[in-house]
């Protein structure tokens, strides 16, 4: 992508400034622009809300009036990251303005955080979680939705109101190495099982390998529950 994150808007401004066919831009006017880049990033932040909380002030500045067109560009990949927004505006294609400014964004939102301090390794479950409208800026990965953690391991130890990260969480394999499972095959009408012995930790619909008992055939099985893998002819 040419221009990370490029919000192209097209403004028509009223030939009202202090020469003819110039308009001017102040303050108002660049809030207005990063406002409406803002709601049109919503879409990736479900459930949050963007907003410019402070803006750094400009010194007004007269432009061609007629049709313009703004490029916003924010420093960080990750949105709530920037501070610093580059401004391009173009009039008839030719740039007649570039500029970055400095700019506080919030992002409030329900995030999951720890009612209890929690050891690492817990098993979670509806008791350890609890939902707090809080700013995402500042925040890694946060977990927006309190059921997507439940039966998740967590690989640090967690302080009693910390939010919860996605990089703190693993899913428990439902199937370990070494142990006993059913396997089942499936072909049309005719489903066959038999018993097996896990070569390697899965996950729900991981493939690991697992070795038929009664042949001692190693085989490729999906996962589908605990202590249950699938193969298919």
């Amino acid at each position: 992508m040419a221009v990370l994150m490029a919000f192209l808007m097209t403004l028509n401004f009223p030939a009202t400034a202090s020469a003819a066919g110039t308009a001017k831009v102040d303050d108002a006017k660049v809030r207005e622009i990063l406002t409406g880049y803002l709601q049109r990033q919503q879409k990736r932040y479900p459930g949050a809300e963007i907003r410019l909380r402070d803006i750094q002030r400009i010194t007004p500045f007269a432009v061609p009036s007629g049709r313009l067109h703004w490029e916003v560009t924010p420093s960080s990949p990750r949105l709530l990251d920037s501070r610093r927004f580059n401004l391009i505006l173009r009039a008839n294609g030719r740039v007649v303005k570039n500029m970055t400014l400095y700019a506080d964004l919030e992002a409030l939102a329900p995030v999951a955080v720890a009612t209890t301090d929690l050891p690492r390794g817990a098993i979670l479950d509806h008791e350890d979680i609890n939902m707090v409208t809080m700013d995402l800026a500042g925040l890694r990965s946060p977990c927006l939705d309190a059921e997507a953690l439940i039966g998740k391991k967590l690989r640090r130890p967690m302080r009693m109101g910390s939010a919860f990260s996605g990089t703190w969480i693993d899913t428990p394999p439902l199937v370990k190495r070494g142990e006993m499972v059913t396997i089942t095959a499936s072909t049309g009408p005719l489903t066959v099982t038999a018993k097996g012995l896990a070569q390697e930790n899965g996950a729900e619909d991981d493939t690991i390998r697992v070795k038929n008992i009664s042949s001692q055939r190693e085989l490729f099985c999906r996962v589908t529950a605990p202590s249950s893998v699938e193969v298919e002819f």
